[in-house]
């Protein structure tokens, strides 16, 4: 009985909280015909926000790289440059993770082989999986802070070149070679 009562009840509460019937039809659109002519409004064009139009110092860039690698290449605008130097430091920094990783599992066999052999001598320095593992995470260390420090400089030299005019080209020779041509703006700047 309680349950037939709370069960209607509930129906009853829900079918309050439910849209009316004629809530949920989409009215009919005005007449277009009668409706008055309005010209169209003049949008103004595009206008650049302030922090876009600034241009990123070299320092900054720089800092920017250091502590997001990529980061100061797609600030001042070569995004495919900074996806690669991302890429290039993430697979590092994963490698160095994955040797210290498998370092760890050698010390723990070295460690249990030294618990196992009836000498005394330390199997663990012996070990010469041990000492592999360990120049192989040295190694990733390494490359990682030397990309680290690439990036960073490649976006400290990108961004001295950002305003820089491309007065230097290459275009195809006449004999099929490559011909260099360049040009020396001579005056004042306009």
């Amino acid at each position: 009985m309680h349950r037939n009562l709370l069960a209607a009840g509930l129906a009853l509460g829900l079918a309050a909280l439910a849209p009316r019937a004629g809530a949920a039809q989409t009215p009919a659109p005005r007449d277009t015909a009668r409706a008055p002519i309005v010209p169209p409004a003049v949008v103004p064009p595009p206008v650049a926000r302030a922090d876009s139009a600034r241009r990123i110092t070299p320092k900054g860039a720089f800092v920017r790289s250091l502590v997001f690698p990529g980061w100061g290449q797609s600030a001042i605008g070569s995004p495919g440059r900074g996806a690669v130097y991302f890429a290039l430091e993430a697979g590092s920094v994963w490698m160095t993770l994955k040797s210290r990783q498998k370092l760890h599992y050698a010390r723990q066999r070295a460690r249990w082989e030294a618990e196992q052999a009836t000498t005394t001598s330390d199997v663990e320095v012996d070990n010469p999986l041990v000492g592999s593992r360990q120049n192989q995470v040295e190694d990733w260390l390494t490359l990682s802070g030397f990309l680290l420090l690439f990036n960073a400089a490649d976006a400290f030299v990108a961004a001295h070149l950002a305003d820089f005019d491309q007065h230097v080209g290459a275009a195809p020779g006449p004999r099929g070679g490559v011909q260099l041509q360049g040009s020396v703006p001579v005056g004042k700047r306009p």
